[in-house]
């Protein structure tokens, strides 16, 4: 499928029946943005997501795209290639530590069974961040690339770091132990059960965590 062909093809089709972008968009639950991407030429969408423009069109595949067969490719995947060539010009151990991280969690998001409504909110967010407009080797900016994705997959999709509230909530019940455990005029039964509501924190983290997994809400980092 060429991009070219079905960004002049979706345009005609929507102009055909009167259709805005916002309202293709709204139809086909397909993201505003993803809609200009494809038919600015910027982007090959999934799969999944030209059999939803095609349906909120109602027409054929072959119609929209001139094949039966749609290309599997997306940004997603994009992303990474693009990431992994960074990853081979470089040495340094920052910049490698800063891709191997970025990489990391695309890859397993990859994995995951997403919905298109997250697949295009993800794809549009990469977008945004214009990693491809970053110089070479600017390590920092891609740093802050990186943290400001992850904040969008923990704030916008509710996405969290494997073993996140493991870590979180070991980190406060330890933390709450600890300053009850250096007071020396505290019996020993009250320590006892400080560190018992301690370990019900930390356990508390534990099952939050095995939820977030099996919801496939979690990204390896």
């Amino acid at each position: 499928m060429e991009t070219k062909n079905l960004g002049q093809k979706l345009k005609e089709l929507r102009a055909i029946r009167g259709m805005s972008q916002e309202y293709l968009a709204e139809e086909s639950k397909v993201s505003l943005r993803t809609i200009q991407r494809i038919e600015n030429n910027e982007s090959e969408p999934t799969g999944e997501t030209v059999k939803r423009i095609a349906n909120a069109l109602d027409v054929q595949l072959t119609e929209l795209t001139g094949s039966d067969l749609v290309a599997e490719t997306n940004d997603l995947k994009a992303t990474i290639i693009f990431l992994k060539k960074q990853l081979s010009k470089t040495n340094e151990k920052s910049e490698i530590k800063t891709f191997e991280k970025f990489i990391a969690i695309l890859q397993s998001l990859k994995e995951k069974d997403l919905s298109p409504e997250q697949i295009d909110g993800i794809e549009s967010y990469i977008q945004f961040l214009e990693l491809e407009k970053i110089p070479s080797f600017s390590n920092e900016m891609f740093k802050q690339k990186l943290t400001k994705f992850k904040k969008y997959l923990k704030n916008k999709l509710h996405f969290v770091p494997n073993n996140y509230y493991t870590t979180w909530t070991a980190s406060f019940g330890l933390s709450f132990a600890a300053g009850f455990a250096v007071q020396n005029n505290l019996d020993n039964s009250i320590k006892i059960g400080v560190v018992s509501v301690a370990l019900v924190i930390i356990g508390i983290g534990i099952i939050m965590d095995i939820r977030m997994k099996r919801q496939e809400r979690t990204f390896s980092f």
